[in-house]
């Protein structure tokens, strides 16, 4: 190869931003004797080099072996241009950039090296609350634009110290190019509201708590563990949006916790100081552990010891977690154990960005008795994401801090852009450009007046971050949700086509997106709801799917369902249509539907036993409803079905959080699986969860004879069951069949975006 030097521009597309890129290229360039510049353009990296071509080629996969830990590298473009001599190699001004795909990464936890420091006496930054480098730290939440520069944050309020700014520019540091460098001298700092006396105002704390300094974050930290140790509860800013901590082991902070969430028995998350901690509580293996422990620091969902402590043993899986700031990891360390942390809001309402908001919830909230905060502002609020380990695989619940808004890939997608408004329940929208698929972060259910605004924002916001145009719009078929009325609005404002997918359909989309099938697939749709193409309530589905179209294989038979809506919260009503259908005879034992002919049998168990007893007047009642069609919803819903036979077996009769039913059958039958059974009811939940694998295998094989299709899709929010999903997939194998499922989305409805653009690419 010739000898002879050329200038070459290299375009480098990923998360190239905010992970340490640009001084870790400038100290590769100055390893290996290179000239050029690096510039950020957009969203993008765009590189010029002056040498030979063979060196270039060197620099180039030096650069992808050696990139920074939370840097990807998704495509490097080479092109040739006029030569030019650099005097060496330099980090120049960033450009706005032009309309290519962009990348921004999430919000990175606190690394080992700047938490060392943390603890170093003899450190600068000892005991800094906001200690961050190149490879750590906020991104996404504090973001206004491209590029990813200081000016271009929250951190434009907090100008650099004279040390700071020195590392800031020196290229042997770890801190060269830190966007969110920080220190005691410049900020940001803690800062304290704390309640006069039990049950008084919320008031700015004493001046020796009102932060800028080491002194000042001491008191502030050793005057929450305080509070917290005696029953208290602290509202707490983190990275994405505020939190309400408390002492799990402490039966009364809990009892005033529950009380300002408005939530009644679902299990809080909690927060550990490392994995030691963890362990004392918890089962965990490596792949849960390397989950853990991963910058995006997403709670975990891991099986939990006996404890001996109600809160902890609430239910099989603790949602566990590890600190993303250095606060986090003062306030623990200052504790002694861990501590309950969960979004401060009340159940269903938006989580808390804003600190005027914060304050103004608790100074109506007198069981709040203190606010901890700092005045770096939050630009995109984002709940922790919840990850579970599946098949001994990663399987994402939530996605949201530490993920978002770092796209998925769809290698086979074509060029365009599109507006996925997703589903109404645990929202999250999507936006395309070309292959890649920018998931939003997780916004909950879109009931309320709070939730649309800050989804409509985000659409808005996103968009423009991304440089979106869309050229399609996709919604569910819902006539009723709100997400589908702002899809049509906003295709008929943009002068852009609509498409609207079936909701079981978008769900096996989204398995077929995230592993790029182009082949038919056999999907399974399980969940608890969704509008279907005759009008009836869907949840039990057997489709045959292809590109973006799909055929309706089989189904759960239709039952009729008493009490409408209500159905959805309260199980004993599913149990009670389930037993009238079957003694009325509309429900007989069908080839597709065999496991509902063994239903006779627990609803024997459950008369036997009184477990539904206490009901009468609502049976009899319930019963005219259905035969006159009063209040009644047809429903296949598997879902359903499952909140029945909970109910029927006397473990849960009751949905005072979404899915409690099942995941209380789950547990009941994980303890029978485990030689742990407490009685018949355990048992005959493990035989029912057995059936229902048994059946989706029969009819999966079925379909295959059918159709050929040997691929098959596991989806819905009733494959986030752990014991089902596994012995479901040890069948399809053993049979040859080929089971896929999601991972970086979630099953439940989080991830119907994703299957809702897939489908509109390839309809």
């Amino acid at each position: 190869m010739s000898k002879e030097t050329v200038t070459k521009k290299i375009k480098i597309w990923g998360i190239v931003q905010g992970v340490g890129f640009r001084p870790f290229t400038a100290r590769l360039a100055d390893r290996l004797h290179m000239k050029g510049q690096i510039r950020n353009m957009g969203g993008l990296v765009e590189i010029y080099l002056t040498d030979t071509e063979s060196r270039i080629e060197g620099f180039i996969e030096a650069l992808k072996r050696e990139k920074p830990a939370p840097a990807e590298i998704v495509h490097v473009a080479v092109t040739n241009c006029e030569k030019t001599d650099f005097d060496g190699f330099s980090i120049v001004e960033s450009s706005a950039g032009d309309e290519e795909a962009a990348m921004i990464p999430a919000d990175l936890a606190v690394c080992p090296d700047c938490l060392r420091e943390m603890r170093d006496p003899g450190n600068r930054r000892y005991r800094h609350p906001f200690i961050s480098c190149m490879i750590c730290g906020p991104r996404y939440t504090i973001t206004d634009r491209f590029p990813y520069d200081r000016d271009n944050t929250s951190m434009i309020d907090f100008p650099m110290c004279r040390e700071c700014s020195g590392e800031y520019s020196d290229a042997s540091e770890r801190r060269f190019h830190a966007q969110t460098i920080s220190c005691m001298d410049c900020g940001p700092y803690l800062m304290m509201k704390v309640r006069e006396e039990e049950g008084g105002n919320l008031c700015d704390a004493a001046a020796d708590l009102k932060g800028g300094s080491s002194e000042a974050n001491e008191l502030i930290i050793e005057k929450a563990a305080d509070i917290l140790k005696e029953s208290g509860i602290i509202a707490f800013k983190p990275m994405g949006g505020y939190n309400l901590m408390a002492d799990p082991l402490n039966e009364e902070a809990v009892r005033k916790l529950r009380q300002i969430k408005n939530r009644e028995s679902k299990p809080f998350a909690v927060l550990f100081a490392g994995v030691e901690m963890i362990k004392e509580y918890c089962r965990m293996d490596e792949v849960e552990e390397g989950l853990i422990t991963s910058p995006a620091r997403p709670i975990m969902l891991l099986e939990r010891k006996v404890s001996g402590h109600a809160e902890l043993d609430r239910s099989r899986f603790i949602g566990s977690f590890l600190p993303s700031m250095g606060a986090q990891y003062m306030l623990l360390e200052k504790f002694g154990g861990p501590l309950i942390s969960t979004s401060a809001n009340i159940s269903s309402m938006p989580m808390i960005t804003d600190d005027e908001e914060m304050f103004e919830m608790a100074r109506g909230q007198k069981l709040i008795d203190a606010v901890i905060y700092n005045e770096r502002k939050i630009r995109v609020g984002a709940d922790d994401s919840v990850v579970r380990a599946i098949d001994s695989q990663p399987q994402m619940i939530r996605r949201s801090k530490g993920y978002a808004p770092v796209p998925l890939i769809i290698p086979s997608a074509e060029k365009g852009m599109i507006f996925a408004s997703g589903g109404q329940l645990k929202n999250s929208f999507a936006l395309t450009k070309g292959p890649f698929v920018y998931m939003s972060q997780f916004f909950g259910d879109m009931d309320s007046e709070a939730s649309r605004k800050i989804y409509e924002n985000n659409v808005s916001r996103m968009s423009e971050l991304f440089r979106i145009r869309p050229g399609k719009a996709v919604c569910d078929m819902h006539p009723l949700y709100y997400t589908t009325a702002f899809a049509e609005k906003y295709a008929e404002k943009a002068g852009i086509e609509l498409v609207k997918v079936q909701h079981h359909h978008a769900h096996v989309a989204s398995v077929m997106a995230e592993h790029d099938i182009k082949e038919k697939v056999i999907g399974v749709s399980f969940d608890g709801t969704g509008y279907g193409t005759d009008g009836a309530v869907w949840g039990g589905e057997f489709l045959l799917c292809e590109g973006g179209s799909f055929e309706r294989k089989a189904h759960l038979k239709y039952v009729t369902m008493t009490g409408g809506d209500s159905t959805v919260r309260e199980g004993w009503k599913s149990a009670l249509s389930y037993r009238h259908a079957i003694e009325s005879g509309s429900y007989k034992k069908q080839a597709e539907n065999e496991i509902l002919g063994d239903i006779r049998a627990l609803i024997d168990f459950a008369e036997q036993h009184a477990t539904l007893r206490g009901h009468e007047k609502a049976a009899a009642t319930a019963e005219k409803a259905i035969d006159m069609g009063i209040n009644t919803i047809k429903s296949s819903s598997m879902g359903r079905l499952f909140d029945g036979v909970a109910a029927a077996l006397g473990i849960c009769a009751e949905n005072t959080y979404e899915g409690q039913c099942a995941i209380m059958l789950e547990d009941a039958a994980a303890r029978a699986a485990a030689g742990k059974s407490a009685g018949q009811a355990d048992d005959l939940a493990l035989a029912f969860h057995k059936k229902i694998a048994e059946m989706i295998l029969s009819r999966c094989l079925e379909i295959r004879d059918e159709t050929g299709a040997g691929c098959v899709a596991l989806t819905g929010g009733v494959f986030q069951n752990k014991l089902l999903m596994e012995e479901t997939l040890e069948l399809l194998r053993a049979k040859g069949l080929r089971p896929y499922y999601n991972i970086s989305v979630s099953p439940n409805d989080g991830g119907i975006a994703l299957g809702q653009a897939f489908a509109a690419m390839n309809g």
